[in-house]
């Protein structure tokens, strides 16, 4: 069987011949539970409908109280009733109405081997139970219409009749399986003791029969009873609880174990899409980086083309600047003499600088003859520098001024 995406709760109830697996539209058959369980995925958890053969029934009247206080008042009274000791069994109650200044109960008791004989192979195959619950209850619950309803249908090759009042069982007993035809006897004799026990509170107003061979039986039985002949179908919210405490607490760890796991796949999930995703933008900066540098080579000669030209330009520009020319730079350093008593004793000059030795009278005349070449608007392509001037021995200042291409200053 395939659960539905995203179910976690399988219920395991009985079936005319074996056991039923149901995850919403999705159902599976087996002839034991643990033939059942075998074919279930482990990740599910399991919600068992027991047996009506492995529950025992009683009419209780008790005083009318809380529902806390009517358990146990219950469990007493089981305790007196039934051969089995306080932690031999399991139950829980259906209230049918008052009765005189109290109320009417019905005890629904499963023996503790019983629940363990149907919940082994569950255990077993680690899927619970987290939920048990009872056939006959939840058939008598899905009945739902005011009134007292006869339910007959079969349940692991045996019949079983329930009587239902206002969707409450109040009455269940199995019928002979002997391999006789079904007599409508049985169906009144089974009528006539709930009438007698008081648990019917009046005539019967429908009989929905899921057991093709007891049709006739119940016709004969209830001449003036509408019958139904469909299939019977337990109330799908399960009502009551005949789960064990210690039970109870393996199946809370179970859920949380169960949850804490779906976080970590989720977070795995999210792990492995961020991961994927961090791929994909480097398969995308990768692409893009290829097409960057695709474009780049197509670009190359042009580029190359460029600084040839660049170059050539550089090496025809002494040639070209009238700024640059030798009688150019030898005017303007002699114009910016003046008045000063400065001779210039030597003048180089080539494409990419210019330098020459001069003397002055001292050397606050030499510092001032430098800044007003610095200050020189013509020379403002050159990049000028002076040591500091040497002291020569008639007491003159000798020094020397660099020119450098400022364009190639900057490109260092």
């Amino acid at each position: 069987m395939k659960p539905r995406v995203g179910a976690q709760i399988v219920r395991l109830s009985p079936a005319p011949e074996g056991w039923r697996a149901q995850t919403g539209a999705d159902t599976c058959m087996g002839t034991t539970l643990k033939d059942l369980c075998t074919r279930l995925p482990g990740k599910l958890r399991a919600e068992l409908l027991l047996p009506s053969s492995a529950i025992v029934t009683e009419q209780l009247a008790l005083p009318e109280a809380p529902l806390e206080d009517l358990l146990s008042m219950t469990q007493l009274q089981l305790e007196k009733l039934l051969p089995y000791a306080a932690d031999d069994f399991v139950f829980d109650i259906e209230e049918l109405g008052q009765s005189g200044d109290g109320v009417r109960i019905l005890a629904v008791t499963v023996p503790i081997p019983e629940l363990k004989s149907c919940a082994e192979p569950l255990r077993a195959a680690g899927l619970g139970p987290v939920a048990v619950g009872v056939y006959a209850v939840q058939l008598a619950r899905n009945l739902a219409a005011k009134g007292t309803v006869l339910a007959l249908w079969i349940e692991g090759g045996l019949p079983y009749l329930l009587l239902a009042v206002d969707g409450k069982l109040v009455w269940l007993e199995g019928l002979p399986s002997e391999n006789t035809e079904p007599e409508a006897a049985e169906v009144s004799r089974v009528i006539l003791g709930a009438e007698l026990a008081g648990v019917i509170p009046g005539p019967l107003t429908r009989a929905c029969v899921d057991a093709p061979d007891w049709v006739n039986a119940v016709r004969q039985a209830l001449p003036d009873v509408p019958i139904e002949e469909a299939p019977l179908e337990p109330l799908e919210e399960l009502v009551g609880s005949w789960l064990p405490p210690a039970w109870a607490q393996e199946a809370d760890a179970l859920t949380r174990k169960s949850r804490f796991m779906e976080r970590l796949q989720w977070l795995a999930i999210a792990y492995a899409a961020l991961l994927a995703g961090g791929f994909c933008w480097l398969a995308l900066e990768k692409s893009r980086i290829g097409k960057l540098d695709q474009r780049i080579a197509e670009l190359q000669p042009q580029v190359e083309l460029s600084n040839a030209r660049q170059a050539r330009w550089r090496n025809l520009e002494p040639a070209v600047e009238p700024s640059r020319y030798l009688i150019e730079l030898l005017y303007q350093a002699s114009q910016n003499v003046g008045g000063a008593d400065i001779r210039i004793t030597e003048f180089q000059v080539n494409p990419k600088e210019f330098a020459f030795s001069a003397e002055a009278a001292n050397v606050s005349e030499a510092i001032e003859y430098v800044g007003r070449l610095k200050k020189n608007p013509e020379l403002s392509s050159f990049k000028l520098d002076s040591p500091n001037p040497n002291i020569l021995p008639n007491e003159r200042a000798q020094f020397r001024v660099s020119g450098k291409v400022e364009s190639l200053v900057s490109k260092r």
